[in-house]
């Protein structure tokens, strides 16, 4: 059996402590809600799901579902697994690890023409924009839920994390773009003086 699994498996056991989960929904809760900060594949998945069992942080049940007879595997936080993710939790976060290959572009730019790295940086703008807007409409429906708001409130505070990175990208991308504008507008009177 695999030992070191990263942090899958706290992932794993964290949306578990929520609800009862299948490999498929776990993936899905991934891709929704965590994608602008985490990604895990299912080849991470499933082979951490069968370790959380092995070692007895999760149980699983095979079960049948009625609609088109398939088989389906749900896994379930165990009490040593919420033990588990308990401590896990207590821990120091590691570092975070900041990695855009466009900043590398802008470092490195001067070795090509000003237009490439303004059309990279309106396109970086335009995705902070829109991943934006998505976390706006997470946070609209955030609020429009009829829940009680602790159950949501994990959730909540890492889209307005979001909501404050993307807004300091794209500002950041915004006044890169004027900077170079006026560093050729500075170049060419230099050049015609």
């Amino acid at each position: 059996m695999k030992k070191d699994t990263g942090k899958t498996k706290y992932i794993l056991l964290g949306l578990m402590a929520k609800q009862p989960q299948t490999g498929y929904s776990i993936k899905k809760s991934i891709e929704n809600e965590f994608r602008h900060f985490w990604q895990e594949s299912f080849g991470q998945i499933y082979p951490t799901l069968k370790l959380l069992v092995y070692e007895g942080f999760a149980d699983c049940a095979d079960t049948e579902t009625s609609e088109n007879r398939r088989r389906t595997i749900t896994y379930t936080i165990t009490e040593k697994g919420r033990l588990e993710l308990k401590r896990w939790l207590s821990e120091a976060p590691d570092i975070e690890k900041l990695r855009y290959e466009i900043l590398l572009k802008v470092s490195f730019g001067t070795a090509a023409e000003p237009e490439i790295i303004d059309e990279h940086l309106n396109a970086f703008i335009e995705r902070n924009e829109n991943a934006l807007a998505e976390i706006e409409g997470f946070l609209t429906i955030f609020n429009d839920l009829e829940i009680p708001r602790k159950a949501i409130l994990g959730s909540e505070l890492t889209a307005l994390c979001g909501k404050y990175l993307y807004t300091a990208m794209r500002d950041w991308a915004v006044e890169a773009k004027e900077r170079i504008i006026n560093h050729k507008e500075l170049e060419n009177e230099t050049k015609n003086s």
